[in-house]
């Protein structure tokens, strides 16, 4: 008996040993697939970088040095708001630590407003992507409009003819080839950058410090919220931190990636700003020479906002497939009722596509319709909702110095929202009033 004891003590102790490997070895499998340290910054940088970074000059003429005081107060609250809503994410319990309870930005979400906080963050989410994919068929339709001005097409065909070129999106279902585009989209964007501060340098002979000097009240408002829309990263940041192989640095990564990202915004803004001055355009590549030197600058840009059409799109199918079953009869989705039937998704992402398509044609001003996102979801998604979630779900936890910050924060975030809608809004009625009498 002792002797048949001993075997089943050594049986249990092997099975315990070989659970334990496989165990170890699953995480080691998993750690693998997430990305590292340095792919997470480059992720990072992608995401606060946003094709409005083109209008950072045209923004710089409503505040000159006023604008590089707004631009970093922007990037400072939006690097806080990323990291108080990863805060959000985990719980502290007694023995065991923090631990990871939710997943994602519509979770947190839920946590603030179990009955409508899920919605309330799914709603602006989708606005906010589908307003974002809408500026990629204008940057498209606005570099080969100054690129070939001597053709006889407008504009607004030019969007046309590039937003039908996008419909082919909605046929994208790999996760994998999204990827591949996102990282040839980042080279294209940063070779576009390149150029044009390289040329803007060397043109630094011509510039006066002077310039800057101006200020616009009625219209700055509208050039803080085209710097938000593009610092309005907070969408993607719940998905990158969870992927990260070490999500301990996501601080650090986050402080690197914002700190380059504005130095390059700033740099964009002041140096294309000081060379061109007052006629500076909505996108600061239509500034440069005509000829060789501006067609292969906007063909850049037409392929980089080709490219990141892509991105947002994804997401918007993705989450509207997600919620839309429950509207539909079992004859219209597939097999296991998760998701539409085929003939029903492509006719809802052609939809979807389609939206965007008109928009960008109604309104196809590339700066405007930035300040337009930056000014309405992208506040909300970048400062108040990351705020009020934190002081709701921490309330208890929180000294009055970690409430007060936060506090002002919503606040400014509320009085540049509704400064910049109706600086927006101004502007915009004036445009379009222009545009039909042309």
């Amino acid at each position: 008996m002792p002797l048949r004891e001993g075997y089943h003590k050594l049986d249990d102790s092997l099975v315990l040993e070989s659970n334990e490997r496989s165990k170890s070895l699953d995480e080691t499998i998993e750690d693998l697939k997430k990305i590292s340290t340095m792919d997470s910054f480059w992720n990072a940088c992608n995401s606060v970088q946003g094709i409005s970074i083109l209008s950072m000059p045209l923004v710089t003429l409503f505040g000159g040095y006023w604008f590089i005081i707004g631009i970093i107060a922007v990037a400072v609250i939006s690097n806080h708001t990323s990291k108080i809503l990863i805060e959000c994410l985990y719980e502290e319990f007694p023995g065991k630590g923090r631990i990871r309870v939710r997943n994602t930005f519509a979770d947190i979400g839920d946590a603030f407003w179990p009955k409508y906080g899920r919605h309330m963050v799914d709603v602006t989410k989708f606005l906010e992507l589908i307003f974002m994919a809408t500026i990629y068929p204008i940057a498209c339709g606005e570099a080969i409009y100054y690129t070939f001005p001597f053709l006889p097409i407008g504009k607004q065909i030019w969007i046309l003819i590039f937003g039908l070129a996008m419909v082919p999106n909605v046929f994208l279902n790999s996760v994998k080839l999204l990827s591949k585009i996102s990282m040839v989209t980042i080279s294209f964007a940063f070779a576009t950058f390149a150029i044009v501060v390289a040329y803007c340098l060397g043109q630094s002979a011509s510039w006066k410090s002077k310039d800057l000097l101006v200020f616009d009240p009625l219209r700055f408002p509208l050039s803080l919220g085209v710097v938000l829309a593009g610092y309005s990263s907070q969408i993607y940041l719940t998905v990158l931190e969870g992927n990260m192989r070490h999500p301990e640095k996501f601080n650090s990564v986050i402080n690197f990636a914002y700190l380059a990202m504005t130095v390059l915004k700033i740099a964009v803004g002041i140096f294309g700003y000081l060379t061109f001055t007052d006629s500076v355009s909505d996108m600061i590549s239509n500034n440069l020479p005509q000829g060789a030197y501006r067609t292969i600058v906007n063909t850049v840009v037409t392929v980089l906002s080709f490219m990141g059409y892509s991105l947002p799109m994804f997401a918007v199918f993705d989450m509207t497939e997600r919620s839309v079953p429950r509207c539909l009869t079992a004859r219209f989705l597939n097999h296991d009722g998760s998701r539409p039937g085929m003939a029903c998704l492509v006719l809802l992402r052609l939809t979807l596509t389609a939206i965007t398509i008109l928009m960008a044609i109604l309104v196809p001003h590339f700066t405007l319709f930035a300040a337009f996102i930056g000014s309405g979801t992208g506040t909300a998604i970048a400062v108040i909702f990351p705020c009020i979630f934190y002081l709701k779900i921490f309330y208890w936890q929180l000294k009055w110095y970690q409430v007060i910050p936060n506090v002002f924060i919503v606040c400014f975030g509320v009085l540049m929202s509704a400064c910049g809608m109706i600086s927006t809004g101004r502007e915009l009625f004036i445009t379009l009033k222009q545009d039909s009498d042309y």
